[in-house]
């Protein structure tokens, strides 16, 4: 028998679907962190929204969403996914898109149009990729370096520059970008005293970090600088006792992909995004 549970709690989730996420710890790395970082700040107030579809009493399947961002799905049970959906829209008129394994996330977008009418488009296809050892480039110029509070401003320009170019939403809030470097999570590869490089270390789970929102400006690009920061900071987490690094890249960029593969990352999932499009007015 299939049942779909939605909790509001982040730690009530956790308590009953955390076990099974974790069995694929580095495929749920998303998911995990977003649940735990809510855990701990106990926020309810914006209708955060947690799915658990079991079957006979065991987990098979988990969705999520924080308003005003998109559902996030893991593999679900092609059975569950009506359910899924009518829970979904008895608490949202409206979501934007879903993001998760292609079948499921898929399935989602064409129940809920099914449902509640307008379209549905299929989105970026990104690659799931997990590290366990680096292997660092060579004949790079320059060092990496904890970003520090001057580079605050230079921080959102170029994360406005990250969201032209990959169309992946950037968090240019000053807050949070002084809350990264406040937490030393923010990374800069500075060359010749110059920062021509950025990336963020974020997402803890209990084994892991995801490495995201890697940026060079146009101007210097194509000297490495990307692949040394990233591989450095993807070091310094092992070195810190993460037994792996996650990070997910456009399966449509080619220089992406390749980077990373070279310097250790491999493949392990394909998700992707199906925007929603909401009836047209009458």
């Amino acid at each position: 028998m299939l049942e779909v549970a939605i909790q509001e709690d982040a730690a009530v989730f956790l308590a009953r679907a955390g076990d099974w996420l974790l069995e694929r710890e580095d495929h749920n790395n998303l998911f995990l962190s977003l649940s735990y970082a809510r855990a701990e700040t106990g926020r309810t107030e914006d209708g955060a929204t947690w799915a658990v579809v079991e079957r006979d009493g065991s987990v098979v399947g988990c969705a999520l969403r924080t308003p005003p961002h998109k559902v996030l799905l893991t593999e679900v049970p092609s059975v569950a996914i009506p359910a899924l959906v009518r829970a979904f829209a008895d608490r949202f008129d409206e979501l934007p898109a879903v993001l998760g394994p292609v079948r499921s996330a898929e399935a989602f977008a064409i129940e809920w149009v099914g449902l509640r009418g307008g379209g549905w488009r299929p989105g970026m296809e990104q690659g799931v990729y997990r590290l366990d050892q680096v292997i660092l480039p060579r004949g790079v110029s320059g060092r990496m370096r904890h970003a520090r509070s001057g580079d605050v401003d230079m921080s959102i320009e170029w994360g406005e520059g990250f969201v032209r170019d990959t169309g992946v939403m950037f968090p240019t809030a000053t807050s949070v970008v002084e809350s990264w470097i406040e937490h030393g999570l923010l990374y800069v590869w500075e060359d010749e005293g110059r920062p021509v490089s950025i990336t963020v270390a974020h997402g803890r789970t209990p084994r892991g970090v995801r490495i995201g929102y890697v940026y060079t400006p146009s101007e210097e690009r194509g000297r490495g600088y990307a692949s040394a920061l990233v591989a450095e900071v993807s070091r310094s987490m092992l070195d810190q006792g993460c037994d792996f690094c996650v990070l997910y890249t456009d399966m449509a960029n080619p220089t992406s992909n390749g980077i990373y593969r070279r310097i250790g990352y491999r493949l392990i999932e394909q998700v992707r995004d199906f925007d929603i499009l909401p009836p047209e007015d009458p």
